[in-house]
């Protein structure tokens, strides 16, 4: 494998990734229908999520490669089957929280190795894109650090002593 097929490889992932959120995502939005400002926040980076799957399948095309169907599959399955699992609980806003604070870091990780990669392959349009992902990513990360405590704390005040 050359630098050209990892970093498709790569960016495969990063499609994946974000398919998975997507699902994710969808069904977060429903769970927070009781909260309307992390709703809210919640169907922003959703659409974001939905744009960023784009974005990444454009630069594996861009390169001449084309999305994984078996990573983008599991990785839309792993989402579904991810996405309900704190349904029941009491703290699932909280859960969530944390979760998905995990999830976008993890993605900044990502998108950091992806620009870096792509500018060692003179691949500035590529990196331009993840550059823009990478933003929406910390931008969702330093809500999620900066609502978490709200969230607990309406989450300790629902629960009797």
């Amino acid at each position: 494998m050359n630098r050209k097929e990892l970093l498709i490889s790569w960016l495969n992932d990063a499609h994946g990734m974000e398919n998975s959120l997507i699902k994710i995502l969808e069904h977060q939005v429903k769970d927070a229908r009781d909260h309307p400002p992390v709703q809210a926040r919640l169907e922003q980076h959703l659409e974001q999520t939905k744009r960023h799957a784009q974005m990444t399948k454009e630069c594996v095309e861009a390169l001449g490669g084309h999305t994984s169907a078996l990573k983008t599959g599991l990785a839309t399955l792993f989402g579904q089957i991810q996405a309900p699992s704190t349904g029941a609980a009491k703290d699932e806003m909280v859960k969530n929280a944390l979760t998905d604070y995990a999830a976008e870091n993890f993605e900044i990780a990502s998108y950091t190795a992806l620009i870096r990669a792509a500018q060692d392959l003179n691949e500035t349009h590529i990196a331009t894109v993840c550059q823009q992902i990478l933003q929406d990513e910390q931008a969702m990360a330093d809500w999620i650090k900066q609502n978490l405590p709200s969230l607990v704390q309406q989450t300790w005040q629902e629960v009797t002593v």
